[in-house]
């Protein structure tokens, strides 16, 4: 019984004490496809925080047509046209998005791959956030023209 236990405890060190150490260009490897995903939910969480606002565009571009005042008709058209430019935008930055990170796409996992699509994701990301904060002015300019 004992040598079956010693056995079972070398067996186990042995085991564990044999672990595979990553190389440094594997853990760079790991460093860059981690940072890839968290870049891609970054976007995606930025992307989930606009769209339930293009509904909100949409309705607020209505309500502007319908209460254009003469004295106001420019500062209501550019409201409009920014509300429609803020719904276009969105529109196409998901259909781009869609085309360069098709939905179930691995993250990449060779360097190569990784320099390769890196750069475009952080552009992504870069662009997301600008269409939010364009969208987010576009929708507090409305407002606060239809309360006047």
């Amino acid at each position: 019984m004992k040598k079956t236990l010693y056995f079972i405890a070398i067996v186990l060190f042995t085991l564990t004490a044999c672990k595979n150490v990553p190389t440094p260009e594997e853990a760079a490897i790991q460093a860059q496809m981690e940072s890839y995903n968290l870049l891609k939910a970054e976007a995606m969480n930025v992307h989930d925080e606009i769209m339930p606002k293009m509904g909100v565009l949409m309705e607020l571009k209505g309500e502007l047509v319908v209460n254009e005042h003469a004295n106001e008709l420019s500062e209501v058209a550019v409201a409009s046209e920014n509300l429609k430019a803020s719904h276009d935008a969105m529109m196409s930055w998901m259909q781009d998005y869609s085309e360069k990170f098709p939905y179930g796409e691995p993250t990449p996992d060779t360097q190569e791959a990784l320099d390769q699509k890196l750069p475009i994701l952080e552009q992504e990301v870069k662009e997301i956030v600008q269409l939010k904060e364009r969208t987010m002015l576009a929708i507090e300019k409305a407002r606060e023209l239809l309360k006047k």
